[in-house]
């Protein structure tokens, strides 16, 4: 008579694909409006799901030279690196805004949007054309989503996002699109230049008041 106690802790050593792996699955690469970034996300439920050593509360730097205090994800690893800013910063909780940038950024956001993309590509997930900022000053590149399937995600959290031309600014015979003008995503001149997606933000409105 076959000793079966014998047999399948053989047959688990043979085939390890037949044990059960008891390993807790590593967190998506997913940034929306809910889940562990949902409104009532904190500091210390980040560091619970990500562990301590891959969540810092740190300075980072805004434009104009600003700097804020943020919690960051994998603050070493640009390709994983996400940063939350908080409404209640004493205890780092609610989040304001959260930020990912660089275009080899994995964080994927709502409609499957990240870092890298075409003008082109976000167009198509906005449903129609919208608005960016001219080159060459502090908020270059940046969309206006407003009309758009961006402009209120799920969750209740809104989309902003800046484009980049990795030949920096436009050639002499597009001028018109540096400084405080605005263009349309789908200006033929415009797509010349191969706008990509450099960084976006979900933004959550305020809380509302006990």
């Amino acid at each position: 008579m076959l000793n079966l106690r014998a047999i399948v802790p053989c047959l688990l050593l043979a085939f390890p694909a037949l044990a059960q792996d008891t390993r807790a699955p590593e967190p998506q690469y997913a940034v929306a409006c809910g889940a562990q970034f949902a409104r009532s996300a904190s500091h210390a439920s980040l560091v619970k799901l990500y562990g301590a050593k891959n969540v810092t509360f740190e300075g980072v730097n805004r434009p104009e030279g600003e700097v804020v205090k943020a919690t960051v994800l994998f603050a070493k690893d640009p390709s994983r690196r996400l940063e939350i800013e908080w409404y209640d910063k004493k205890k780092r909780r609610f989040p304001s805004v959260m930020t990912v940038f660089g275009e080899t950024n994995k964080w994927i956001g709502p409609l499957g949007i990240k870092n890298g993309m075409t003008i082109q590509e976000i167009e198509q997930r906005a449903g129609k054309p919208f608005k960016i900022n001219g080159f060459g000053f502090d908020v270059a590149g940046a969309g206006h989503f407003s009309e758009t399937k961006l402009e209120k995600l799920p969750g209740g959290c809104f989309f902003n996002a800046h484009f980049d031309i990795e030949e920096g600014l436009p050639p002499e015979h597009l001028e018109r699109f540096v400084g405080e003008v605005e263009i349309s995503s789908d200006d033929p001149d415009l797509l010349t230049l191969k706008p990509k997606l450099w960084i976006y933000t979900l933004t959550y409105p305020p809380p509302a008041a006990d």
